[in-house]
């Protein structure tokens, strides 16, 4: 199988595409610093568990609340503009935190507000970006784009954004946020720009739910959000106890735990890369019904561990799955998706599929009271291998084996 760099990958999608991807690395890379240092920042506002979960809670709250008219607005307005005046709000909102870090007046409520006005614009840029994208590429092409925006989410996001916010935090508490604000700002300049807005069909509706309705009265995006869903909830049980299974069964060091958590994240970055190259080998439902179960099987051999020498490979192997799998997923959407409600469908499925995750973590914590922190892993990898073999054959039919990427 041969592995195109990143580089290799932009030319070939175009400038315009090139412009994206500078704007989205530089959202991201702010992105990760906050990933980093707002736990960090929540634990030194009031370190009660209660209160560190709200502020988590507050980071995905806005996902099921904006959801909805944030695909609206990717759908009635230019987009790129959109992205900017999201991002600019977003960075307002860090330079607020660090002011009030620096002056020594923050507190939980107004760090929870903060949250949620991040995350709110969050929202809002990411259903226009995701909306702009089959616009700028030839349709055959959505499976290397998207990998492209995934494995530079994972990168920026979750491996190194992470590690970078952390370090500033510890040299002075209000200096990650002040470089997401200039990250955050940077990135409008590629954006502000870019001129896509969908163009209305004939008697076509300007709904806020027209693409809620669209997502369960087609058959075909119908299973394939059925699919998506039941996994996300399955992934979230596994993230509802991975910090305590790693802490406490897998020898995994607090101060280690970024380490284990890059484990899942390079995992990911390749998935991303190597996503295309599956589906034009493979099939887009072979390559999503395969990632199912692999992920799955990662689940199992997570429960099955002693140490962090098996868990850690087998969490990359998790993050390759789901890399993978959700470039798929992805490209598959867009391409059932008409274009004048590419944004509404986007956040309709956003606002169910990223739903179910704390559904499941929430679970996740009721199970490992009952029976101990193995078993929502044992029954994620059980039943995530049961919804792919029960789900494949209906994808199959619907998509009619995969929409290719020739389609």
């Amino acid at each position: 199988m041969r592995l195109r760099s990143p580089a290799a990958h932009r030319r070939r999608l175009g400038r315009s595409f090139t412009r994206l991807w500078v704007g989205f690395t530089l959202a991201s890379s702010g992105d990760g610093l906050s990933y980093g240092a707002v736990p960090l920042l929540a634990v030194v506002v009031d370190p009660r568990p209660f209160a560190v979960s709200a502020v988590a809670a507050a980071d995905s709250l806005p996902w099921l609340l904006v959801a909805l008219p944030a695909g609206a607005f990717a759908d009635r307005f230019e987009r790129g503009p959109v992205m900017a005046l999201a991002n600019t709000l977003r960075a307002v909102a860090m330079l607020a935190t660090a002011f009030l870090i620096a002056s020594d007046r923050m507190s939980l409520a107004l760090l929870i507000l903060l949250v949620l006005i991040n995350a709110g614009g969050r929202a809002i840029y990411y259903s226009s970006l995701q909306a702009m994208v089959p616009g700028l590429i030839d349709t055959r092409d959505l499976e290397q784009a998207n990998g492209v925006l995934s494995g530079t989410e994972a990168g920026a996001e979750n491996l190194v954004g992470p590690v970078v916010g952390t370090s500033l935090f510890a040299v002075g508490q209000s200096l990650p946020f002040v470089t997401e604000a200039i990250a955050l700002m940077s990135s409008c300049l590629p954006f502000v720009k870019f001129r896509s807005k969908a163009s209305p069909e004939t008697g076509s509706s300007t709904s806020v739910w027209e693409g809620a309705r669209l997502l369960f009265a087609d058959h075909r995006l119908r299973v394939l959000l059925v699919l998506v869903a039941c996994l996300a909830g399955l992934q979230g049980m596994e993230g509802g106890v991975l910090v305590l299974l790693a802490t406490s069964e897998w020898g995994v060091r607090e101060a280690t735990y970024g380490i284990f958590l890059a484990a899942g994240a390079v995992g990911s970055l390749l998935g991303s890369i190597l996503a295309d190259s599956l589906v034009r080998r493979l099939g887009s439902a072979p390559t999503l019904l395969g990632a199912a179960i692999v992920s799955g099987l990662g689940y199992l051999i997570m429960a099955s561990a002693q140490s962090w020498h098996l868990a850690g490979p087998a969490f990359a192997l998790v993050g390759f799955a789901v890399g993978t799998g959700s470039v798929v997923a992805i490209s598959l959407r867009q391409r059932l998706t008409p274009h004048d409600l590419m944004g509404r469908v986007g956040g309709a499925w956003r606002g169910i599929v990223w739903g179910a995750a704390p559904v499941g973590a929430l679970a996740a914590g009721s199970l490992a009271t009952l029976g101990g922190l193995r078993l929502p892993l044992v029954l994620a990898g059980v039943l995530q291998c049961g919804a792919a073999v029960v789900l494949a054959r209906p994808l199959y039919r619907s998509i009619r084996g995969g929409v290719s990427p020739s389609s």
